[in-house]
């Protein structure tokens, strides 16, 4: 059975347009990108029993992190603010103030939403989406 969807290759297409444009013109307007926000970089591997997630989020901890999933989609959402208030030093310029991440994943058809976990460590977010059984919906229909 294939598990990937025939607009796999369009969706990548238009991710790979949005990463080379740096623009929402080229969104599947599944990946909503704000200006301002970055897309981590990500890995997905799949074993028999799972799909694992690995994505890059550098400076961030845990508690800046959000995990969520609305139907087939992933969505991994980061952001932190620095926060920082001198009165005895005047900025030039502040670039590290504020900083937020953002990517919408597709899951796979056989992905179980229900049972996903998610760990944090050294910069890294590792995200386990276990598979369920074979969703073939294919059966023969009697004729009456």
């Amino acid at each position: 059975m294939d598990r990937q969807s025939p607009f796999d290759s369009v969706e990548s297409w238009f991710e790979q347009m949005g990463e080379q444009f740096g623009t929402a013109a080229w969104g599947t307007g599944l990946e909503p990108w704000a200006q301002g926000t970055d897309r981590p970089r990500i890995d997905m591997t799949e074993d028999e029993d799972s799909y694992t997630i690995t994505a890059d989020v550098p400076g961030f901890t845990a508690d800046d992190v959000e995990v969520s999933v609305i139907d087939r989609t992933l969505a991994i959402e980061a952001e932190r603010s620095e926060g920082r208030v001198t009165n005895d030093a005047y900025y030039l310029r502040q670039e590290r103030s504020h900083q937020s991440l953002s990517r919408h994943i597709t899951l796979p058809v056989d992905a179980d939403t229900e049972n996903i976990s998610a760990s944090m460590g050294e910069g890294v977010l590792t995200i386990t989406v276990d598979r369920t059984e074979s969703l073939d919906s294919s059966h023969q229909i009697d004729i009456e």
